[in-house]
């Protein structure tokens, strides 16, 4: 009979395993204290989408969803009429509605890790977790958090202006910006900035690259949450994201036109969401252009085919320096541009472009004479580089601005169904590239 309990919990997790591998085809999960945790360590989402005419394709779009539905999540799809209940929660983790319900009611003699589950699992059904918690407090305070992991708040140069808009849109709205720093893996009880644990702001926007279980745990205080910029897999809720996909190829496509047929990409599409697009979009540019989709930008549609025949991107690696700048080591640029005869290299944000350009330098070759360089996100200093960086406008600000709209409708109304917005992209020449001549 003392078996029946841990039998019982087996059980429970290897459901919820199956049905969480069954709702993600790209998603990675660890599993933690016995139970299946989502993490966010490989977030590549599979269910959404946007279509896109595009100037290096007919059509661009994101997997999985409809044109124009708005949806970032495609698991468990119900109609607009169908919500999901208690029970679909407890179904799920088969488990009883009792225990869900108090589960969600923060009882206190219910475990944290089964609140914990409850609470992943509400999230990913697409449950408003926040019409659930009886202690939400009727007034307001007039605040907003933005939260962040640490290690961004040093990086002033692309957060600074997310949050510059942010700031902008809420004193538009008549309300203050309270900006805290949290853990970016999963240790949410470790340094929840006090405006959260003490109920002080009526809302928080997300910035970066956060965990599932820190936002889940800012949820489960029956705060609305918005996220900018960062894509967690598996939860249903309102996202703001810059057109990564198609700025990708926005910078890919710059180079092809200017005849370069050798590409690099330089940025682990592992360290984001984010990376993981904007390659997967100029990889599209390579394989549309090869297929003479932008064959009138060249002298004729026969050089453009057996010129872009030899057109291909391959990823070199990044690395994570000082706890918030990208950098390539200078023997994995070597190597590649060795192995490949690359004359253009694609940078998943510009730290990682400026860091190629020093190491271009250092190995005694010329940007963008001997190699070009485009970066993404066109921070401020791309103006003070030498050359100066060719670089996409990620709309930063406008990123922030979103934010705030999606949060404050959230605020008003916690049964809006969970969008999904994506800003749009701009290439902003400068001086980092160079025409290649076709042989």
């Amino acid at each position: 009979m003392t078996l029946l309990p841990f039998i019982s919990s087996l059980l429970i997790f290897m459901q919820t395993l199956q049905c969480r591998l069954s709702m993600h085809r790209i998603s990675m999960y660890r599993v933690k204290d016995a139970w299946a945790i989502v993490n966010e360590r490989n977030p590549f989402l599979s269910g959404w989408s946007v279509a896109h005419p595009s100037a290096f394709s007919k059509r661009l779009c994101y997997d999985g969803v409809d044109e124009g539905t708005g949806d970032g999540s495609s698991e468990m799809r119900r109609s607009a009429s169908s919500k999901i209940t208690m029970q679909d929660i407890a179904d799920t983790l088969g488990i009883s509605k009792s225990l869900v319900s108090r589960a969600l009611g923060n009882d206190g003699k219910i475990s944290e890790r089964t609140k914990e589950q409850v609470r992943l699992t509400a999230l990913e059904l697409g449950y408003p977790l926040n019409s659930s918690l009886a202690a939400v407090p009727s007034s307001r305070t007039g605040n907003i958090a933005v939260l962040m992991p640490r290690s961004h708040l040093k990086d002033g140069e692309f957060w600074g202006h997310v949050v510059s808009g942010a700031e902008e849109a809420l004193h538009r709205a008549s309300f203050s910006l309270v900006l805290a720093g949290v853990e970016g893996d999963d240790s949410p009880a470790e340094g929840m900035p006090s405006c959260i644990t003490d109920r002080k702001v009526d809302g928080a926007i997300f910035m970066g690259r956060v965990s599932a279980g820190v936002i889940a745990e800012v949820l489960a205080s029956g705060i609305p949450v918005v996220l900018a910029d960062v894509r967690t897999a598996g939860l249903k809720l309102d996202h703001v994201l810059a057109d990564n996909f198609r700025g990708g190829g926005e910078a890919a496509l710059h180079l092809l036109e200017k005849g370069h047929r050798r590409l690099l990409f330089a940025g682990d599409p592992a360290f984001s969401f984010s990376f993981a697009e904007r390659k997967r979009g100029a990889l599209q540019a390579v394989r549309d252009f090869g297929d003479g989709a932008s064959a009138s930008a060249l002298a004729s549609e026969s050089a453009a085919e057996s010129a872009s025949a030899s057109a291909f991107i391959e990823a070199i690696p990044s690395e994570l320096e000082g706890g918030y700048k990208l950098v390539v080591p200078i023997a994995a640029l070597e190597e590649a541009l060795q192995r490949t005869g690359a004359t253009a290299v694609v940078c998943a944000n510009d730290s990682v472009a400026f860091s190629v350009i020093e190491n271009l330098q250092a190995l005694g070759l010329r940007c963008p004479e001997d190699v070009s360089v485009v970066g993404f996100d066109n921070v401020e200093r791309c103006e003070w580089v030498t050359p100066k960086l060719t670089s996409v406008d990620a709309g930063k600000t406008t990123i922030g601005r979103r934010a705030v709209e999606l949060l404050l409708r959230r605020m008003n109304d916690s049964e809006t169904r969970p969008e999904t917005r994506l800003v749009a992209t701009e290439l902003v020449e400068r001086q980092s590239v160079a025409v290649r001549e076709l042989r």
